[in-house]
């Protein structure tokens, strides 16, 4: 909650009574304002009670300005006379229901910054006491100062704040920038100035707001906020980013104007600010919708690449497969054809013309005995390429020399062919039945060997080395 109005009544209400003023600050739609007490304390405490209701009855928040002169760490007199300065005022806020008490703490004068530290600590904790032991409702305010020989700097109010219970701190926006020569300047300033109050835990925030005239870390004058180099803008946007609860009280020359500039240029950075969140929210439902689609495109079009994977390695090995198959049935194929070309029957012969081979009867013509396979492999189950089973006579059978005729398996006839051996004209021939001028032979000789010619018929040859 961020509520404004003006230090003090209204100047276009000047020359009316404090209950027309809180009306006035109602009229203008602020919701805020502070008694000035400043020059002397003029009011009784039935005005005081009055007041109150008026206040109450038009939803105005009251704070009280005690006196200027005060002095927490001068001589006897002078902290008597401020003592009872405070204590008047806070009979009277307690009467009006004011919020807060804001005072000035006091000089250094003559002390050093610790002791006039002490003196001000002790003198609050008597004050405190007494709104205490009286039943008081407002706070004690201790008001940031702006010029930099008078007790006041933030450190120092936070100081005493620290070590006081129940005092609060007053943040005088203006006298900071002052004591600083300009340091406020954009949201981390102010936000820096927050964050040094955080230890504090307060709940509510109370704000002097104006422009200000400085001059070597020292205030001179107020000014307009227009008019000076202080920028209410970046206030708002702390108090807006971080939910700040605040009453922001206008010091300006034209106090209830300024008050009024705040709470107009407070809506327009709360709109702008609204709008920059809805932008944002906006924009992070919009990334992440963006995300949920690209994370669905990219599993979609994972799925697609997985599923081309799958059908090219299922394309390649159907391919690996069909050529396979073709090769197992080239080779099946030339298996067979292999096989044709060895199941010769007992008149036929492989020939071969050019690339061709063929069966063939005669073995005449322009077609030659094929003795090889295909690329010059040797065909083991050709006759020539097997060693014919000899049965040679002994001593007591007298029996020839006998070999069977080579036949493939299957066209093997039911009773093989007997070739023996004869010898006519020292010349050896194999022959199945005996002819007129040869003399059967019943060894084979030691320096001959037996062996098929390419037709099947056993031959008598020299031993092969």
């Amino acid at each position: 909650m961020i509520q404004f109005g003006p230090a003090g009544i209204p100047l276009s209400c000047k020359g009316r009574t404090v209950r027309d003023g809180i009306i006035y600050t109602r009229n203008l739609e602020l919701d805020a304002m502070e008694v000035q007490f400043v020059r002397g304390i003029r009011m009784t405490e039935d005005e005081a009670r009055t007041i109150r209701q008026t206040a109450e009855e038009s939803g105005v928040e009251l704070h009280v300005k005690a006196p200027y002169y005060i002095n927490l760490a001068g001589d006897e007199k002078n902290i008597e006379m401020s003592q009872n300065k405070i204590l008047a005022t806070g009979k009277l806020a307690h009467e009006m229901g004011a919020q807060t008490v804001v005072f000035h703490p006091g000089f250094y004068g003559e002390l050093s910054k610790e002791e006039t530290q002490k003196r001000i600590v002790q003198n609050l904790r008597n004050l405190r006491n007494v709104f205490v032991s009286e039943g008081w409702t407002p706070r004690l305010g201790m008001e940031v100062m702006g010029k930099r020989n008078v007790f006041g700097s933030l450190d120092e109010v936070l100081e005493v704040c620290r070590r006081v219970k129940g005092i609060v701190p007053v943040i005088d926006f203006a006298h900071i920038h002052a004591r600083g020569n300009g340091v406020l300047q954009n949201p981390e300033d102010f936000q820096a100035i927050f964050d040094r109050l955080a230890p504090l835990h307060l709940e509510h925030y109370l704000i002097h707001f104006t422009g200000i005239h400085y001059e070597n870390g020292n205030a001179r004058y107020r000014l307009p906020i227009k008019k000076g180099d202080l920028k209410f803008e970046p206030l708002c946007e702390v108090l807006l980013e971080n939910n700040y609860s605040a009453t922001i009280i206008s010091t300006s020359p034209i106090m209830e104007h300024d008050a009024m500039y705040m709470n107009i240029v407070f809506d327009r950075v709360y709109e702008r600010l609204k709008s920059r969140r809805e932008r944002d929210v906006r924009e992070a439902k919009d990334s992440e919708e963006r995300r949920i689609r690209d994370e669905e495109r990219k599993k979609i079009l994972e799925e697609e690449r997985r599923s081309k994977e799958e059908d090219k390695e299922r394309i390649r090995l159907e391919k690996e497969a069909e050529k396979a198959a073709r090769e197992a049935e080239k080779v099946r194929l030339k298996e067979e054809e292999l096989a044709k070309r060895l199941s010769i029957p007992d008149c036929e012969a492989l020939t071969k013309a050019g690339t061709q081979c063929k069966k063939k009867a005669d073995g005449r013509g322009k077609y030659c005995i094929q003795h090889k396979g295909w690329r010059g492999a040797t065909i083991r189950d050709l006759p020539e390429n097997n060693t014919p089973a000899v049965v040679e006579s002994d001593d007591s059978g007298r029996r020839q020399v006998q070999v069977n005729r080579w036949f493939e398996k299957e066209n093997e006839p039911a009773e093989p062919e007997v070739y023996k051996l004869y010898k006519k004209d020292n010349r050896f021939y194999f022959s199945r039945e005996k002819k007129d001028g040869y003399a059967i032979i019943f060894k084979v000789p030691q320096d001959k060997e037996v062996a098929y010619n390419k037709n099947g018929i056993p031959l008598l040859r020299a031993k092969q080395q």
